[in-house]
Formats: structure tokens, sequence, C-alpha cells
């Protein structure tokens, strides 16, 4: 009964209002009472100052962070899903100037590519979290890297690692963030629409995984040297 209960409030539309105010007061809160060494910045700065759209790409467990770091004017617009918990994810984003769109990437996403491609050749920046909405974990969906060659946009790997954090048995193993923390963002090198033109879907995918991955590594490893 209880479930049932939590599962209609979830889809009422001043639960989602209210529920995102507080995501979002909880993500700032933990953001700016935490000492952040950011690698890699540069990247997103260059491509920002040259007029150059691009792909953030992340895993679903890493979401808590992702929107604080955002720092330049232009909008970063956010694919999430039309499940309860991707339209929570998208009322969330939207406090922080991030317009949603909503689809998938996956195998029948073609109207959330075709939308992605659009503000990708209109000169947007675009977001994608390619594990989600419920997986597999840390499994890219095959949609992003069309996105990708399509628009000739270039993929930007981000992750972060930080002390202190509470891991949910969620299908995602999601990271909340404790507040007054110690944590590392990374902006790795990115992964050119050329080269992932030259490989085969399948080789492609797993590039893209690696330097996904390779993000959280390096933060990992810069959080524990410290």
């Amino acid at each position: 009964m209880k479930k049932a209960f939590f599962k209609k409030l979830r889809k009422n539309g001043l639960f989602e209002v209210i529920a995102s105010k507080i995501a979002s007061f909880l993500m700032r809160f933990s953001f700016y009472t935490t000492r952040w060494t950011i690698l890699g910045e540069d990247i997103p700065n260059q491509y920002h100052e040259n007029g150059t759209p691009f792909i953030v790409c992340l895993w679903h467990d890493r979401l808590m962070m992702a929107p604080c770091v955002w720092k330049w004017k232009k909008a970063l617009h956010v694919l999430a899903s039309n499940h309860a918990d991707g339209r929570l994810i998208a009322k969330t984003v939207e406090n922080f100037s991030m317009p949603a769109v909503f689809g998938s990437t996956g195998k029948n996403g073609t109207a959330a590519a075709k939308k992605l491609i659009r503000l990708i050749k209109s000169g947007e920046y675009v977001a994608v979290i390619p594990d989600g909405p419920k997986g597999p974990r840390h499994e890219l969906s095959p949609g992003v890297i069309a996105v990708s060659r399509l628009s000739k946009a270039d993929i930007l790997p981000f992750s972060f690692c930080v002390k202190r954090y509470h891991r949910f048995k969620s299908w995602d193993k999601f990271i909340f963030v404790w507040p007054f923390n110690r944590g590392v963002m990374v902006w790795e090198k990115p992964i050119s629409a050329a080269e992932l033109g030259e490989m085969s879907e399948e080789k492609a995918r797993e590039y893209v995984e690696s330097k996904i991955n390779a993000a959280s590594q390096k933060a990992y490893e810069v959080l524990t040297n410290a």
C-alpha cells in the first residue's frame, strides 16, 4: 500500500516541484561546502571560447554534482527520460537554468536523438547520461555515438569523486555527496566525432565507456593521493 501511495505521489506535479527545489538546495549546499579540485576545466573553456558545441557525458550515479559545475551563461540542454525519475531530474536541472529534452538515446530513441542533433547544429551544448534511465549501470546506450557522428560534435566525458558519500542501493548505486567534504572533478580529454566515425559500433561504445571511466579513475587517484 505504501509503495502504491509513493508511486502515485511521484506522479503529482506539485510533488515534483517541491522535491526538485529540495534536491537543488542539497546539491548546491554540498557543492559550496566542499573543497574541490577541478581538472581539465580548460577543455570546455576552449570549446566555449571557440563557440563549438559539444556533448557532455557522465554516468547516472555521478549526477548529483554535475549541474553545479556548469558556470557558463550558455544553456546546457539535458536529456531526460519521461518516466517519474526523469521528470524529477528535469525539474531539478531546470533550477540550474538547464532546459530538459525528453526522450532516450536507447534503441527506440530516434526522436530524442533528432532533437539533440538539431540543438547541436544550432550551436547548443547538450548533456547525455548514457546509462540512464534504468541501466545497465555504466553501459553506454547506442544513441549517443550516433548523435556525435551525425552532429559532428565531440564528446566531453565528466566525473567526480568525494571523500565522504552515501551510495544508494539503487540500480545505478547513486552517490549522495555529504556537505563539508573534499572532492575532485575531472573533465577528461574530448572524444572527437571524427575518431568515432572510424570505429565500429562496438569499438566506439567500448571506447566512450573507457573514457568516462577514466575520468572517474583519475578523480579517485587524485583524491586518494592528495
